[in-house]
């Protein structure tokens, strides 16, 4: 499927991510569209990931800045990860994890996220691995952390 992936940073157009966010993941648990602005969200390093379906935004995720260590690689947190209802199951998801994966091995970072329990098997499906026990996150539900790092 042709889809057209677009990077932005800090708060600059991110109206699509916001909408994406909205829809799949605070709407469905009762939360307002204030919801759907995290906090770094601002953060002029922060990379806003949109997948687009010609003007349509139908799929989302956000790098935060990266966590800067001495003589280890950076690593960079993947968060709000959506991809709207209608579009799930088209390897959108995977598409917009292949060009986070791409910039990560040229960047050299090392990934991670705090996965619902439900996308557990998606992120597994894409070399993505569960470290630690489950834990809840108050209001939104069950989780694992999870790490990718390149093969």
């Amino acid at each position: 499927m042709l889809i057209r992936i677009d990077e932005s940073r800090g708060l600059e157009r991110i109206g699509p991510v916001r909408q994406v966010r909205f829809e799949v993941l605070r709407r469905p648990l009762g939360m307002g569209f204030d919801a759907t602005l995290f906090a770094g969200d601002e953060d002029l390093q922060t990379r806003h990931v949109v997948a687009f379906r010609d003007t349509e935004p139908i799929g989302c995720l956000t790098l935060m800045p990266p966590e800067l260590r001495s003589g280890i690689a950076a690593r960079v947190q993947l968060r709000g990860m959506a991809v709207l209802q209608a579009w799930q199951g088209r390897g959108i998801g995977r598409q917009l994890l292949d060009y986070v994966a791409q910039l990560a091995e040229s960047q050299g970072w090392e990934l991670w996220c705090n996965a619902r329990l439900s996308a557990v098997p998606f992120y597994q499906a894409s070399r993505w691995c569960i470290v630690g026990d489950e834990f809840d996150i108050s209001g939104i539900g069950p989780h694992f952390r999870m790490e990718w790092r390149s093969p």
